[in-house]
């Protein structure tokens, strides 16, 4: 009788730890699954950029093949440099007048007493609301008033527009965090509220301005919409070239090429991102540094 006791407790402390073996392992075959089924599609299209039309084509596709930079020349030689040095003026340029006005706003909504002020922000957020084409013919028709269509300004007012709700929704949340202690401690020895936001708010607030900025980077970077309609000749960005390889009616489509400017346009957000991973972590997890 003993022995059948103990060796019901032992199933009894032993089937508890089964059961979490299972679910753990349950967890991990799920993360894996998301992780492939997230970054198959960069990997076949960082693969079809080495591959010769007669790869890319090849049915059923193959992994193994003899590899050729030729793509990436052809892109070179196809104003790659002039597309890519559109995005970057065009994307910083809108990420710098992001920072610039969204910071301070959302400093002014954290720690101001403004009527009405759950109202104002959803009245922010609201641009991020409604889709975008909404805003094509507005925005198209402001432009073409002012002289801009064509020009890199006019991107650069539109994607600082966009860009505005979620900086100053995501910065007015880390500004809400910090204790206002530090505001009172700083005000007792005589700091201004301006020398206090920039003296001791905005280094609290570095994983946050990191945060939002590369994903108003990124956001500015990706914009296919507004770039095709308010861009011209001279101000067309990276996502706009990239349309120049998708062929008609009697070309066909050149995925080598494709692949390859796609890879390209990816390539830098990747590095942006790795080069301020520290901070990205410390602002995803609400750190304040």
């Amino acid at each position: 009788m003993s022995e059948q006791v103990r060796s019901v407790q032992r199933t009894r402390f032993i089937a508890p730890r089964v059961e979490r073996s299972l679910i753990t392992a349950g967890h991990a075959l799920l993360v894996v699954a998301t992780l492939v089924a997230a970054l198959f599609p960069l990997f076949w299209v960082f693969l079809g950029s080495f591959k010769l039309p007669a790869d890319v084509m090849r049915l059923p596709p193959v992994i193994i093949f003899e590899p050729t930079i030729a793509n990436y020349l052809t892109v070179i030689r196809d104003r790659f440099v002039f597309f890519f040095e559109n995005s970057v003026v065009i994307s910083g340029g809108s990420v710098l007048l992001t920072i610039i006005v969204g910071v301070p706003a959302a400093y002014g909504l954290s720690r101001l007493r403004i009527r009405f002020k759950k109202t104002l922000m959803l009245l922010i957020l609201s641009v991020r609301f409604a889709p975008y084409i909404i805003f094509a013919l507005p925005l198209f028709l402001i432009m073409s008033e002012l002289g801009l269509i064509g020009h890199r300004p006019s991107l650069v007012v539109v994607y600082t527009i966009i860009n505005l709700p979620v900086v100053i929704w995501l910065m007015r949340a880390f500004f809400d965090d910090i204790p206002t202690e530090l505001d009172e401690a700083a005000a007792i020895d005589g700091a201004s509220r301006f020398r206090t936001f920039m003296s001791i708010l905005i280094p609290c607030a570095r994983p946050g301005i990191a945060t939002v900025t590369i994903l108003s980077f990124i956001f500015a970077w990706n914009e296919y919409l507004f770039a095709l309609i308010l861009s011209g000749r001279d101000s067309q960005t990276l996502t706009v070239g990239l349309t120049r390889f998708l062929g008609g009616m009697e070309d066909a489509i050149r995925w080598g090429q494709l692949s390859a400017w796609s890879v390209a346009i990816v390539a830098p957000i990747v590095i942006l991102a790795l080069l301020v991973n520290r901070h990205l972590r410390r602002g995803f997890t609400g750190g304040l540094g």
